[in-house]
């Protein structure tokens, strides 16, 4: 447990961990079933931070500057992933094509539109529900949202098919993840998601579920399987999807 949250700080955050882990594919594979964990500690951390904020400035202001801390422990890394996605996936290219244009570094228009998009539909879906929030749930948002992006992800792996230029890219590493290891991230996601938002929870787990299985569908319409890029944009998909969840649950809150 302790090797594999040590292995996803190290390739998924920019919090320096100097430990050597032995056989690191492996234990990344493994551990899956604590991505979700993972995805919690992160919040937790910026949790810790939204709260003293939204004192000294307005909740408005502390979530956009949780959304800037959230870019700078994590270096953006599924914010890139997600430009790609976008990059690739809408680019009316055959399959080759766009994967090449996956793993190109630059940044088209697609892949500016969908981070502009992305945190439009956060900033603003946030003030959307601040009326309906006290302290406490503002701060479970921002506990939650990583969890809910890593347990996006967690799904994907799931009798994944890789797809992709590189044979050694961060995505195969993820090929042949244990049904079980998946499944008890999943369960831990449910209860957590249920202990801190009751029937909110539930109904934000099952559409998140859904929309992670139809993205699933057109990933491998596009280019039949799942690469580093094409999981990793599944983070923020499900962290708007939570969001917009939440929205239309909020009479429930």
């Amino acid at each position: 447990m302790i090797d594999s949250l040590i292995l996803y700080f190290q390739f998924f955050t920019r919090i320096p961990i100097p430990i050597a882990v032995d056989e690191p594919e492996e234990k990344m594979r493994s551990g899956v079933r604590f991505f979700s964990l993972f995805g919690l500690m992160i919040g937790f951390l910026e949790a810790v931070v939204y709260w003293p904020l939204q004192y000294l400035f307005s909740p408005s202001i502390a979530w956009v500057m949780i959304l800037f801390l959230d870019v700078m422990l994590t270096g953006g890394f599924h914010l890139d992933a997600l430009s790609d996605m976008a990059d690739g996936l809408f680019s009316s290219r055959d399959k080759d094509r766009m994967l090449e244009i996956m793993k190109d570094s630059r940044v088209g228009s697609n892949g500016v539109l969908a981070i502009v998009f992305y945190y439009l539909l956060l900033v603003f879906s946030f003030l959307v529900l601040l009326p309906n929030l006290n302290i406490r749930l503002q701060a479970t948002i921002v506990l939650l949202l990583n969890l809910v992006g890593k347990n996006g992800i967690s799904l994907l792996f799931y009798q994944m098919q890789y797809s992709g230029n590189n044979s050694q890219g961060l995505g195969t590493t993820f090929l042949n993840v244990k049904k079980q290891n998946i499944l008890i991230c999943q369960l831990f996601s449910f209860f957590v998601l249920f202990i801190f938002l009751g029937r909110v929870g539930i109904v934000c787990f099952i559409v998140n579920l859904l929309i992670v299985w139809l993205y699933r569908k057109l990933v491998m319409n596009k280019v039949n399987g799942l690469n580093g890029d094409t999981l990793g944009a599944c983070s923020p998909i499900s962290q708007v999807v939570f969001l917009l969840t939440l929205i239309l649950m909020r009479g429930f809150l």
